[in-house]
């Protein structure tokens, strides 16, 4: 009987089994992008999360974050209910860790969002971010907006289907209100034979199926080490 070889068993045995890869992500690289020294000081806040997909991530626009509220488009089947506080939640934490006391803390900057006046015939995120900000003396505002959180298997007809998430971070200067830096995040769990080991290596977050919270973790970390350090 013929021997198999060690290393391509292994292999194998791993290509059975399911690897992480998760989708592309963009972190704005113009010449607008906040320098590092700009955070140092700077009180800043989180907004809570719009739906829907502002902008494009591969092209630059003349006036970001322009759009009114009422204008986006969302595919509510992507966005199960609550996923905008579970997103908000996770940024949150991560946001937390990255900036320290320099965060306003959440219950705080949720008290102040809903105090203030909404029209989404009229506002557009930069409006919403800066009467958001000013009404907290905040520097900086990071506006989220997500357009798909779906958990495994939450395709009908596709009982295997991976999860996948879409989501985006912006940095907006309340004085201002300019774009200062955007992140895009676009991601999905795909098999071991569409990757080739290069997603776990990646992610060191170890050989399993992800959930939507947890590919939203990854993809917010990812997006927070293009900031300047």
């Amino acid at each position: 009987m013929k021997k198999i070889n060690p290393c391509f068993a292994a292999l194998l045995v791993a290509m059975i089994a399911c690897l992480l890869f998760f989708g592309k992500s963009h972190a704005q690289s113009e010449s607008e992008q906040i320098a590092a020294a700009d955070l140092t000081n700077a009180r800043i806040a989180l907004m809570p999360f719009l739906q829907g997909q502002l902008e494009s991530a591969d092209q630059t626009i003349a006036k970001p974050l322009s759009k009114t509220l009422s204008e986006l488009e969302v595919d509510y089947r992507g966005l199960p209910e609550g996923s905008d506080r579970i997103i908000y939640r996770v940024a949150g934490k991560e946001l937390k860790l990255r900036f320290q006391d320099n965060m306003i803390p959440a219950d705080l900057a949720v008290e102040a969002y809903a105090k203030i006046e909404k029209d989404p015939t009229l506002d557009t995120p930069r409006k919403r971010a800066v009467g958001f900000g000013k009404m907290l003396q905040a520097d900086i505002v990071v506006v989220g907006t997500v357009w798909r959180f779906r958990e495994k298997g939450a395709l009908e007809d596709v009982p295997d289907s991976p999860a996948s998430v879409g989501f985006a971070l912006y940095l907006v200067d309340v004085e201002t209100g300019l774009r200062l830096w955007r992140g895009t995040f676009d991601g999905t769990q795909k098999a071991l034979t569409e990757d080739v080991l290069g997603g776990i290596k990646q992610l060191g977050m170890g050989l399993h199926w992800l959930t939507a919270e947890e590919l939203a973790r990854y993809g917010v970390k990812s997006l927070l080490r293009k900031l300047p350090s």
